[in-house]
């Protein structure tokens, strides 16, 4: 999967360097260059998946370069932390289904994010070392509405 700039001025990136990008260096925000069709004979069968499982369904179409099993590993130790079973669980209050997102370390609904992402760039930093690559993290500047616990627990050195 490539990832291409909202503002056009820059070649296809893969996965990993998108991560590592942030923004992309012309300024716009990264994309996939497609969104790949899913059956949906494959949702029916996503349905029983547990947490974990469904992410990585989700994730490795997108995270093609990532050998499967490291991306199982990552999204495993990213949510190792949240208190709940399921990660995220839905319960039902009065006939509406409600999708808990704060049972991570910060209980900010940002972890459900920022935990993987915190992973990938160690990830992709340890991995390009060992491997010669050289990637520079370019984080975006800071937001009114992206800062916080969350996004300064997976921002920690």
């Amino acid at each position: 999967m490539k990832y291409i700039s909202t503002r056009g001025n820059i070649n296809p990136v893969s996965f990993k360097d998108a991560v590592m990008m942030g923004l992309a260096t012309d300024g716009g925000l990264l994309l996939p260059e497609r969104i790949p069709a899913i059956a949906k004979s494959t949702f029916d069968s996503w349905k029983n998946l547990s947490y974990l499982d469904l992410a990585f369904e989700v994730i490795s179409p997108f995270a093609d370069d990532i050998p499967p099993e490291d991306l199982k590993r990552l999204i495993k130790r990213s949510y190792s932390n949240f208190v709940h079973e399921e990660i995220v669980p839905v319960v039902k209050k009065n006939g509406v289904h409600i999708l808990e997102l704060f049972h991570g370390p910060t209980l900010a609904f940002k972890d459900v994010a920022l935990q993987l992402l915190g992973n990938l760039f160690e990830y992709l930093d340890l991995r390009g070392t060992r491997e010669g690559e050289h990637f520079h993290l370019h984080s975006p500047p800071p937001r009114q509405d992206f800062t916080g616990a969350g996004a300064a627990d997976d921002h920690r050195t």
